[in-house]
């Protein structure tokens, strides 16, 4: 004990004598990295990458861990390298001597994933469902459509829908309620119909495979509350489906234009005052000056933010993610081979009619500086 306090007491002395140039070093990467990622970022931002890389050498796992914009991530990584404070083998990133006497100097400790072993980190628990829900609801999913870049899909893992859905019923939004699914190739309108909890479940999306598929499952499980509509996010929210739902949830594209899209076409479907909308959002495609920006337009549009679930939604690896637009920034290119991407899970609330409006979008609303998966 006595020899531990005394290395410590070293540690503390010796940081203090090298934090000045560390910070300089630092300053000095962060400075050179706007010029290769042109989003908002801070040190903090870099702060976190380099404990994650203190706490894990997988590329991918230190994606997750770091919880910063991959476009940033990335960059830096590749800073890191040239100043041979990072060196890359394979699918693993190791931080030099050097690295890990800056991460040391500024103070940097590894990442610590605290998330519950039991629940992964959500705080509910699907499988107090009825067993006879979540093994209707895997046997469905096996004939799935599978992700299509073109619309930015990408879907969450069986485990994921189901817990949205257990969040959902025990928050009171689902019991009772007329639900839309806005984009729903997670197939949470099949979920959530398959527990017999809401009245009405309408799933809208533009992929007329998923469509027909929600379609077909309807017919074959009876679940007559259960339908599907062709829906472009782009065009306004048609007047049969305004003010008429309790609750909503969707999947967003990451662009700040898009995810608002998705926002504002949820809000109008809203019947009022006390119905709720649920939505994901990532680290990996979103600053946290996005997240302000959407957290100030959800308080502007008349809806407050009861929880944020972190890293609640996992998504399965899609199966283009070598042609998706972060592949060329990677320092390594090894497709990940466990679930890498994860998401937030939002839940809103209205406190007043939505102050949005229904307008027309044109051209491509999936890319932003920060988009990484598109």
């Amino acid at each position: 004990m006595r020899r531990s306090t005394a290395v410590l007491q070293s540690v503390r002395k010796e940081v203090p004598r090298g934090l000045p140039r560390a910070k300089e070093i630092l300053a000095e990467i962060l400075h050179s990295v706007k010029s290769d990622a042109p989003i908002p970022f801070t040190p903090r931002d870099a702060e976190r990458a380099l404990a994650a890389l203190l706490a894990t050498e997988e590329m991918w796992e230190a994606i997750r861990l770091s919880r910063v914009p991959m476009r940033f991530l990335c960059a830096f990584w590749s800073r890191l390298q040239e100043k041979g404070l990072l060196t890359v083998r394979g699918s693993r990133l190791f931080l030099t001597e050097a690295g890990r006497e800056l991460a040391s100097h500024l103070g940097v400790a590894p990442a610590w994933d605290g998330s519950c072993s039991l629940c992964e980190g959500r705080g509910v628990d699907p499988s107090r469902l009825s067993e006879e829900v979540v093994e209707r609801f895997r046997e469905v999913s096996r004939s799935r459509p599978e992700a299509l870049q073109v619309y930015d899909q990408g879907y969450v893992t069986e485990e994921t829908t189901l817990a949205r859905v257990a969040f959902a019923m025990a928050r009171g939004d689902l019991v009772g309620k007329e639900v839309i699914v806005i984009g729903d190739d997670d197939l949470v309108s099949v979920a959530a119909a398959l527990t017999g909890a809401p009245s009405r479940v309408l799933a809208v999306d533009i992929d007329d495979r998923l469509i027909r598929f929600i379609r077909e499952v309807a017919h074959a499980e009876g679940l007559t509350m259960l339908e599907a509509s062709r829906y472009d996010i782009r065009d306004p929210l048609p007047p049969e489906w305004q003010g008429r739902f309790d609750t909503f949830l969707c999947d967003p594209t990451e662009s700040f234009s898009g995810f608002r899209a998705f926002l504002t076409r949820g809000l109008l479907a809203l019947r009022g005052v006390g119905s709720a909308g649920y939505f994901g959002l990532t680290h990996a495609e979103s600053s946290l000056e996005k997240w302000a920006q959407i957290q100030r337009f959800l308080l502007e549009s008349g809806a407050v933010i009861t929880d944020v679930r972190e890293d609640f939604n996992s998504y399965v690896t899609w199966g283009y993610v070598e042609t998706m637009r972060a592949w060329s920034w990677l320092p390594a290119r090894v497709p990940p081979d466990r679930p890498w991407y994860f998401s937030s899970l939002y839940r809103i609330e209205l406190l007043r009619p939505p102050s949005v409006e229904n307008q027309c979008l044109e051209g491509n609303i999936f890319e932003d500086e920060e988009a990484a998966t598109t």
